[in-house]
């Protein structure tokens, strides 16, 4: 049994690090001012940076995207998500390597009785046999269920924000890049020891029983740019983890923000596509450019969009 042939979605681990610690998706208030994108600027000769907050899977209900994001699209030469299929054509095979067991063991054998119970009443509830998940590890097996969940109410790996607009950017002949390699995403989970593993399954377990209304609910903020609900359901979320979150979100977003500001030195203006975990709070992408001295403002309506930029400024090149 396959666990990340979802949809034909080419690159699973970039949408299921967002959803391996929230649940998310739904009905959007289209008509929102504001949303998760942000426009990172030096000085009016530079170029421009439009970071955005992606949901790795949408249903069709949630297209048409907020006009912001279509316009900051159309304004950028590249486009940069936190992996490009292109440079990672391998994804789905590394992450069967890793996130299933070999012969001769399985996943009771990571689990304690309690919560491999937990985990069969759950596949019993589903309509499957308490063996169907035997063969993943435990942090697949927690991915594998909250996928399955979300697009059981529609959801879409190919109308995430950062899929939708990888493929449009192929066609339109864009630059692709990404930030990490699935090999260095998987990694986070897979180093993960037992007792780590069981916490996290037994907390998409238990998120679960919420999934349709949680889910909504984040959505919503992420297309209203509320960042005061997304942050708050995060911390939720991860509570319990503070390690993980650190390498999940913190560590992360601090080489980024290096990335970002190497950005900034060129000449091209970029569409960075990352989770909306990653802009909000103390330690987001958000608060460390502004923390670094770029100037960050959201942004929202298309009255904003249509502004233009001054003209760039010729420089001299001077050999360093």
């Amino acid at each position: 049994m396959r666990a990340l042939n979802l949809g034909g979605h080419k690159k699973p681990f970039q949408l299921l690090l967002f959803l391996s610690f929230s649940i998310l998706c739904a009905v959007i208030a289209h008509s929102a001012e504001t949303t998760s994108l942000w426009k990172v600027t030096g000085d009016d000769s530079g170029p421009s940076i439009y970071l955005a907050g992606s949901i790795h899977i949408l249903s069709e209900d949630d297209h048409p995207l907020h006009p912001a994001f279509e316009a900051a699209y159309r304004a950028v030469d590249d486009l940069v998500l936190e992996i490009a299929t292109n440079e990672d054509p391998e994804s789905d095979t590394l992450a069967l390597e890793k996130g299933m067991y070999g012969k001769g063991r399985k996943i009771s054998d990571d689990l304690s009785p309690e919560m491999y119970a937990e985990l069969g009443k759950y596949l019993e509830g589903a309509g499957l046999p308490p063996t169907a998940m035997d063969g993943f590890r435990p942090w697949m097996a927690g991915m594998t269920i909250s996928i399955t969940e979300i697009m059981k109410m529609g959801g879409r790996p190919e109308l995430g924000v950062d899929t939708f607009f990888e493929e449009r950017a192929v066609k339109d002949g864009k630059t692709v890049r990404g930030l990490e390699t699935t090999e260095f995403q998987i990694g986070l989970f897979a180093k993960l020891n037992k007792e780590e593993q069981e916490k996290m399954l037994g907390s998409t377990l238990k998120d679960m029983a919420n999934v349709e209304t949680d889910f909504p609910k984040m959505v919503k903020a992420w297309r209203e740019g509320d960042d005061v609900t997304l942050e708050k359901m995060i911390n939720d979320s991860m509570s319990g983890s503070p390690q993980f979150r650190k390498e999940l979100l913190d560590n992360r977003n601090e080489n980024w923000v290096k990335k970002i500001n190497e950005y900034m030195k060129g000449d091209k203006d970029i569409m960075v596509i990352v989770g909306a975990a990653h802009l909000v709070g103390e330690k987001g992408l958000i608060q460390l450019l502004k923390g670094s001295g770029i100037r960050v403002e959201r942004w929202s309506t298309e009255k904003n969009n249509n502004k233009k930029k001054p003209p760039k400024k010729k420089s001299r090149f001077i050999p360093v």
